[in-house]
């Protein structure tokens, strides 16, 4: 490992503390980039180039996060005080100061673990960086890295006596540790390392010490034990409503949609701002609708209208929210109730808890209280979000009319209460915690995840693959996060429509190590400039090898349907041998540029829209595509670098 990590080092001599961002290439051709120190982040880039035109990134293929933070001037202390949550959820208390004292290994291993993570992160800063210049360049001293090794020995030792029986292990922590902040340097993501050291020293004790991770330590008097990830079962959860209870069927869900599509009704709730009382509003909806089903949409809608969420709000009685005009999720539904009480319609108000984002734990889903309501028509019950119909805890009211009468199949997805889910068999709250998020637009553009079904997923490989059943007019694109910091979709999500089966669209992540990421899947039709959210699932890789990134796709191949099928990788060998295999529908010319080589693929490796050419690697790897006779250049479809 660490002599691929110092080969690197030679080639690169110093790692860029800032990646640049090049614009996309325009129609006129310009010269080539001989540094090749830049890489495009933009998802597509709209090129049509002719033969001289090439942007080329970094020769290692792998580099993702903007502005490392290192400062080995900061006090340690402090530094670790201003840190971000870990990515594996501890309820031991930050540490402030570096002990001095030395304690056995087999002895609050909490405090071991926070006092290790404290001084290896300053030690492997103090350690790894130097020349700070004032071009911003962050030099990687590559002899240090064999020293660091002995540097996270020494941190450990000075905090702990390891005794023989404790040897291998200390061994295996140091490795994995070693393997995940040399990668989080070669990545470019100091921002990270506090996470990644947290996470790799957590994950170590926890699977090399298991019965001793449950020892308790107190602390103002209150046991806190570590908590690991639960992980759910990979098998498919059964999620049906009761029928007894709620209507589901086509005729019930064509009556709801007409009535929400009603434009008179919104047009009508938008004049009724200055309605002064509870009173006064049931009454105006009394006037204008004309059965209890229309009643509970005007109220809902004039809600999602009017009343904004309001986080600090502590008063919720329903007269309070209606004059002040703003609640929580408490306020939303007691108004909701009071009004549909005068409405003559039966309704409830129902406490449980919302996902709104992937938690871990029942401690982390414990704090995600929700308030909503069902009411009863026609002796069915159906259920109602008026907080999230109104936008959430959005500033800007937006009308979610989803959230009206959801389908018991689909709210279960976000929302958990025992008792009052009118599922047959309602589900655990383990089941509840392993479901992936579901948001609106999913719903509303007709996707259907097929694989997989699990909202925590588990890989050792360099390649996970998301299935997506999904209407033609659909587009989807992926992102791939640690937190607040998203890698370059470019480099590590691809998107693309199924090779046989053009209804599914595969999402395609490579994470570059191991870890814990968030997977976020927006979609929009072909008639919409803006995506929005549809699936939010989260990722645990570990033991990751050989890992990669995609090739660079340009407008082109999205706008004209193309299919990569191989390779996915995106950085290819000198004189290595690969088979370019595509589907490129209806193109006039087809063009494989290989450095000074222009390749015109026979009728026999191109024909009826499908590419399959054999090429010996000379240089980075250009596929271009000409559909209109009479253009004067030809279009970038994606590209394969060289190293």
């Amino acid at each position: 490992m660490f002599e691929a990590v110092k080969q690197i080092v030679r080639q690169n001599k110093s790692i860029p503390s800032r990646s640049t961002i090049p614009q996309p290439p325009q129609a006129t051709s310009h010269r080539r980039r001989r540094d090749r120190s830049t890489v495009p982040i933009q998802t597509e880039v709209d090129a049509t180039i002719d033969h001289q035109t090439s942007v080329k990134p970094l020769r290692q293929g792998k580099k993702a996060f903007e502005d490392p933070i290192v400062n080995t001037d900061v006090d340690v202390s402090e530094e670790y005080d201003k840190s971000s949550s870990p990515l594996v959820n501890s309820s031991t208390p930050k540490m402030k100061q570096k002990s001095s004292s030395q304690q056995p290994l087999s002895t609050n291993l909490e405090q071991l673990q926070n006092t290790l993570i404290t001084t290896a992160e300053h030690d492997v800063r103090q350690s790894l960086f130097n020349n700070i210049g004032t071009l911003g360049s962050t030099t990687l001293n590559f002899d240090t890295i064999d020293r660091l090794q002995d540097t996270l020995v020494q941190t450990i030792e000075k905090r702990a006596n390891p005794t023989k029986e404790n040897s291998n292990e200390l061994n295996n922590l140091f490795d994995d540790l070693k393997r995940t902040l040399v990668n989080a340097i070669i990545e470019q993501q100091p921002m990270l390392l506090q996470d990644l050291i947290k996470q790799s020293v957590a994950d170590a004790l926890k699977n090399q010490h298991k019965s001793m991770l449950n020892v308790t330590t107190t602390t103002n008097g209150q046991a806190n034990r570590q908590k690991a990830i639960t992980l759910a079962n990979s098998r498919e959860i059964k999620i049906s409503a009761d029928t007894k209870k709620t209507c589901i069927d086509t005729n019930f869900r064509q009556q709801r949609d007409a009535v929400v599509a009603n434009k008179r009704f919104r047009d009508l709730v938008q004049q009724w701002s200055a309605i002064s009382s509870m009173k006064d509003l049931t009454d105006t909806i009394k006037r204008h609708g004309t059965n209890k089903l229309e009643y509970a949409w005007l109220l809902f809608c004039w809600i999602g209208h009017y009343i904004k969420y309001a986080l600090h709000c502590n008063i919720n009685a329903a007269e309070s929210v209606f004059r002040t005009r703003q609640g929580v999720c408490r306020g939303f539904a007691s108004l909701y109730h009071e009004c549909c009480s005068l409405l003559g319609i039966d309704c409830y108000e129902i406490s449980g808890y919302a996902k709104n984002n992937l938690v871990k734990t029942n401690e982390e889903l414990n704090k995600s209280p929700h308030a909503w309501n069902s009411i009863v028509l026609d002796n069915y019950t159906y259920l109602v979000d008026p907080t999230w119909g109104a936008g959430g805890r959005d500033n800007e009211n937006k009308l979610e009319d989803f959230y009206f009468l959801t389908s018991p199949e689909e709210f279960i997805y976000t929302h958990y209460c025992s008792g009052y889910q009118l599922l047959a068999p309602e589900i655990s709250r383990a089941e509840f915690l392993s479901l992936p998020i579901m948001r609106s637009i999913y719903y509303q553009l007709g996707l259907n995840l097929l694989s997989p079904k699990q909202g925590f997923n588990e890989i050792s490989e360099n390649l996970f693959k998301i299935s997506i059943r999904t209407p033609k007019h659909v587009n989807m694109f992926a992102t791939l996060n640690v937190g607040k910091d998203e890698y370059p979709r470019n480099l590590h999500t691809f998107c693309q429509r199924d090779e046989t089966n053009r209804d599914i669209f595969n999402c395609y992540i490579a994470p570059p190590v191991d870890g814990l990421y968030n997977i976020d899947i927006f979609a929009n039709t072909n008639n919409e400039q803006t995506y929005q959210g549809a699936i939010n699932m989260r990722l645990r890789v570990s033991n990751i090898t050989n890992a990669f990134t995609f090739p660079m796709t340009y407008l082109t191949f999205k706008e004209h349907n193309c299919i990569l099928i191989e390779p996915l990788q995106g950085v290819v060998h000198k004189n290595e041998e690969i088979l370019i295999h595509m589907i490129i529908p209806n193109a006039n010319v087809i063009e494989i540029q290989n450095g000074h080589d222009h390749i015109v693929p026979t009728k026999d490796e191109y024909k009826k829209g499908l590419l399959k050419k054999k090429i010996r690697v000379q240089d980075d790897i250009k596929v271009c595509g000409r559909w209109d006779d009479n253009a004067d250049t030809i279009s970038t479809i994606c590209i394969f670098y060289m190293i």
